[in-house]
């Protein structure tokens, strides 16, 4: 590796030299706000008497056996800036809108900067970008008038000609060319010796950062030799963009989790360092290859585009949560429907097991962010369930949807499937005004279309805003209001208001506002000026409130118990006929909230990945809170005399209750087991660890629970 600081006209002059942007690279991604900096320091330098200004780091390699050109590691984005703004110029002087002393200027700006006319190839342009970009950037040199608008070189080549042709000019392309000549970089030339992953992750260059995406593209493709990565490039990962709409991180961390069976999904900010770990040892074709499978699975999930239109219909209630957690299930399962050739009944049945447990919870005002875990884990519980009984040559007519019905009811807690009679009183109760928006367009979406025949596309509507929501009783009650609703309005308000009995679709709102009744009813005609009321409108939700002649208590009783009634045709709680395989030893999970230690024999525990053995709880809670400790020092070392479980010996009064763990560090342990759990789960919280990766390992109980029941 040599490094040398230059002039960027002296390492970029060449008449056969070309500038190589290597497949791996990602597509040139500047925003208006680095040019913006970048055209401001010239500008400054111009008038400044510095002769230089460091304009960072470019690393290239050899691209070819003779060593000429280049491949650009590091710098591509400066360099391609660099090259749209002085073709901004150049038109600009062409137009007679930028000052020029002397058109020779043009000539060594294109020959220092833009083209390498002496270069063994027709295309005849210094840099090289990859395939996504070229086409827009060779437009720009044609100059007719044709560009690729959503291209981000047209952009900002565009915003260049914007900035040097405004009155008064700050540039003349004279002082334009000097400053960039003025520029100086340092040159780091790699040998075949160097690694250039690792150089390349060590760079801080200036500009936009590399997402975790563009790391892993990167290290990916950048160890293969030329031809690899253009293949590997165009067989697999383009396609792998095409099929995230040019977002992969998102499919990634879902790939990741999969892959490496996390309990949690990583954190998008550890995704890199977390891909490297998982890589170690991998093929990295092979790799590709399997993310591309998988990505076909992300793309039918978010797209909501499955292989036929009545499963299509029915991922689409899911995708209007505009939520990603289930997406790991999701995608493990349709990939193992496919393998296994599952029918589309099937299929749609685990759909609507996954939209029930959503639906119930939401409408129980059950926290989403809890559900992270279950997703990550209930397929490997299922196809777990199902190979028990392979394994044991135990002959069952039990179905995938059989089995994921059982491992969502089991849950409890934050985790629990809402049972009906907490699911009618919220359907009654819940505040459904103030819901997120994307949980309004799911629920009123299923309600206005839950019965076949005419269907209205509200969330398209909802999100359009061709449709709100709108109280029929209004939120301020005028005279008319008052009277009608009798002595009580007061009370009947406030229980009503905000609730599914009082709420409906419309897209007349601010017209019928706080009117009466029957003119929202009816609608009005003022002087000829016609205002549509319910009657009117589309949408059967509305229009059922026509029916009534006035909206009192008891319509609104009327309302919620149809409300209910369709919610629960909708969503019937599950059953199923599924029953594990008795176990020799029973498993429980820490998420699972009910499950009492009291009086139960400990055989061990389980946690990342590794079983310890271990009699007993305080064993156990000390061993867990040290294996903790050791991924996670800086943070469990911030909990230590938090008001907590963990202290210091300056702080512990009664030292005979706690046990040392570490210099001048203890635990609280005298504590009945409830209270180790609740330790356990405090040090996950705050360490961020899924509570199922801790599994506790019991002497089995002869005792079933049934998952059908009501409590």
């Amino acid at each position: 590796m040599r490094g040398n600081a230059l002039f960027l006209s002296n390492f970029i002059e060449g008449n056969r030299i070309q500038f190589i942007i290597p497949v791996y690279q990602r597509n040139y991604d500047w925003l208006l706000e680095n040019c913006d900096q970048l055209f401001n320091d010239l500008v400054k330098l111009k008038r400044s008497n510095r002769p230089t200004h460091f304009f960072g780091s470019i690393v290239t390699s050899s691209a070819d056996s003779y060593g000429l050109n280049r491949l650009v590691i590091d710098g591509q984005q400066r360099l391609t800036t660099i090259s749209l703004l002085l073709l901004a110029g150049i038109k600009a002087v062409k137009e007679g809108k930028l000052n020029v002393s002397n058109e020779s200027r043009l000539d060594e700006a294109r020959d220092v900067f833009l083209f390498a006319k002496y270069c063994n190839v027709e295309r005849k342009i210094k840099l090289v970008p990859i395939a996504n970009d070229m086409k827009a950037y060779d437009l720009i040199f044609k100059d007719e008038g044709t560009f690729i608008e959503d291209s981000k070189v047209t952009r900002n080549y565009r915003h260049f000609y914007d900035l040097l042709t405004r009155v008064p000019q700050r540039l003349s392309f004279d002082e334009l060319l000097d400053a960039i000549e003025r520029l100086q970089i340092i040159s780091i030339e790699l040998d075949c010796n160097d690694d250039p992953q690792l150089i390349f992750e060590s760079l801080n260059s200036t500009g936009l950062a590399l997402t975790g995406a563009d790391k892993i593209r990167n290290y990916l493709l950048m160890s293969l030799t030329a031809e690899e990565q253009q293949s590997c490039f165009k067989n697999y990962w383009q396609k792998i963009e095409s099929a995230t709409d040019n977002q992969p991180t998102m499919f990634l961390r879902d790939y990741l989790t999969i892959k490496q069976q996390l309990q949690r999904p990583v954190r998008i900010a550890n995704i890199y360092p977390e891909w490297k770990k998982y890589m170690h040892g991998k093929d990295r074709k092979e790799e590709l290859a399997e993310m591309l499978d998988y990505a076909k699975y992300y793309r039918q999930i978010t797209k909501g585009e499955l292989h036929t239109d009545k499963l299509s219909k029915k991922i689409r209630h899911i995708c209007n949560l505009e939520t990603d957690i289930a997406n790991v299930f999701f995608i493990q399962f349709l990939r193992y429907a496919s393998i296994n050739s599952l029918p589309e009944n099937e299929i749609y049945k685990v759909i609507d097991v996954v939209e029930n447990y959503f639906a119930r919870r939401i409408v129980c005002n059950m926290p989403a962010n809890a559900l992270t875990q279950v997703f990550c884990a209930l397929h490997k519980d299922v196809v777990k369930s199902l190979d028990e009984y392979a394994l044991a040559e135990i002959e069952h007519g039990f179905l995938y949807s059989d089995v994921l019905v059982y491992h969502i009811m089991r849950r409890d807690g934050n985790y629990q499937l809402p049972r009906d009679i907490q699911f009618v009183d919220s359907i009654k109760t819940r505040d459904a005004y103030h819901m997120l928006k994307p949980f309004q367009i799911f629920l009123f979406e299923r309600l206005e279309n839950s019965i076949h025949g005419e269907y209205n596309d509200v969330a398209n509507d909802m999100r359009t805003k061709m449709a709100t929501i709108e109280h029929i009783m209004p939120q301020t009650l005028n005279a008319d209001w008052i009277a009608m609703l009798g002595a009580d309005y007061e009370t009947i308000k406030e229980k009503y208001l905000h609730t599914f009995a009082n709420l409906t679709l419309t897209g007349i709102n601010s017209e019928l506002s706080n009117k009466a009744f029957e003119i929202k009813r009816d609608g009005k005609n003022v002087g000829g000026s016609i205002t549509p009321g319910y009657k009117d409108s589309k949408y059967r939700l509305t229009r059922k409130v026509t029916t009534c002649q006035k909206w009192t208590d008891v319509e609104l009783e009327n309302r919620s118990a149809e409300i209910v009634e369709i919610f629960l045709r909708l969503y019937p709680l599950p059953t199923t006929v599924f029953k594990p395989l008795p176990k020799p030893v029973e498993e429980v999970s820490l998420e699972e909230e009910s499950f009492s230690p009291t009086s139960r024999m400990l055989r061990g525990f389980r946690i990342f990945g590794s079983e310890y053995q271990e009699s007993t709880w305080k064993g156990m809670l000390l061993k867990v809170v040290s294996i903790v400790s050791e991924r996670y020092p800086d943070i469990v070392d911030s909990l230590y005399d938090a008001e907590s479980f963990f202290w210091t010996s300056k702080k512990v009064e009664y030292m005979q209750y706690c046990t040392m763990i570490g210099p001048d560090k203890y635990l609280w342990t005298s504590m009945d087991n409830k209270g180790k759990l609740r330790c356990l789960r405090y040090l996950f919280d705050k360490c961020d660890v899924a509570e199922s990766e801790l599994v506790i390992i019991l002497e089995p109980t002869k005792d079933f629970v049934d998952v059908n029941s009501e409590s």
